[in-house]
């Protein structure tokens, strides 16, 4: 918005010190004083040129000493076109007037939502406001409190107490171990030795239920299973050695290789 509003002076009239000639962009003024007695700082500024004639035109320019550049041509209805547009152009001489039209244009079009404010330069507040509408414009402070401590998506953020999901979150496979883990993920990860055993045996089976034998498919190996009057595993023959084994309810407690 700054960059579009032009400065404002009160009562200002001048007259040019050049002619501008239909489609001229640059020229100069007679003098810049104020009736305080104050030179017009640098800057854009609107004029009316040859106010009340057939020739009036509304000039936008940038303002530099006495030197203007720039020169926009503004229609009453605030359209811009580049360069003079009256076709008689303004003779040397001619009178100037400051006016606030363009600035009251740009105003009513942000208003209106026709325009936008000038991102270069944001609008602020003199203080901290007090906001208690859901419609009011919150001020930067206001925001930083109100997003402090939240969880942001670039960040490490830390989660206390119970937190719960609608929807199930995506988390990528862990990679150490304070990672978390889906259900999905931890099955994969318990199972493959598993998964990957069976694929490498093939197991022979008695009436009772138990293993006659396990053929080991990557070492080539069968193991016979040989048990003692009640059932429980006594030892096992690999082809070359004999191992036997001690057992407690049927687990595991010793084995010795012959």
């Amino acid at each position: 918005m700054a960059s579009k509003l032009t400065k404002v002076v009160a009562n200002f009239e001048t007259s040019l010190a050049t002619k501008l000639a239909n489609s001229a962009t640059s020229g100069a003024l007679t003098s810049i004083v104020d009736k305080n007695g104050v030179n017009l700082a640098n800057g854009k500024y609107c004029m009316i040129v040859d106010r009340g004639t057939g020739d009036e035109e509304h000039l936008l320019f940038d303002l530099v000493s006495n030197a203007i550049s720039n020169i926009v041509s503004v229609s009453r209805q605030g359209v811009q076109t580049a360069g003079v547009q009256n076709l008689n152009g303004h003779r040397a001489g001619a009178k100037c007037y400051l006016t606030d039209f363009v600035n009251l244009k740009i105003i009513v079009d942000i208003l209106n939502g026709d325009d936008a404010l000038d991102g270069s330069k944001p609008i602020k507040y003199d203080a901290a406001p007090a906001l208690s509408d859901p419609r009011h414009i919150p001020d930067k402070a206001y925001i930083d409190s109100s997003l402090a401590n939240k969880a942001e998506l670039a960040a490490n953020n830390v989660f206390t107490g119970q937190n719960s999901f609608t929807q199930s979150p995506s988390i990528p496979s862990a990679v150490s171990a304070n990672q978390p883990v889906t259900l999905s993920q931890l099955m994969a990860a318990a199972l493959v030795g598993i998964s990957a055993g069976f694929e490498n045996v093939d197991v022979v089976w008695n009436d009772d239920g138990s293993v006659r034998s396990i053929h080991d498919n990557v070492n080539g190996k069968t193991y016979v299973m040989q048990y003692d009057r009640n059932g429980f595993l006594h030892s096992f023959y690999d082809g070359i050695s004999r191992s036997k084994v001690s057992t407690i309810d049927g687990r595991l407690i010793t084995k010795i290789t012959n």
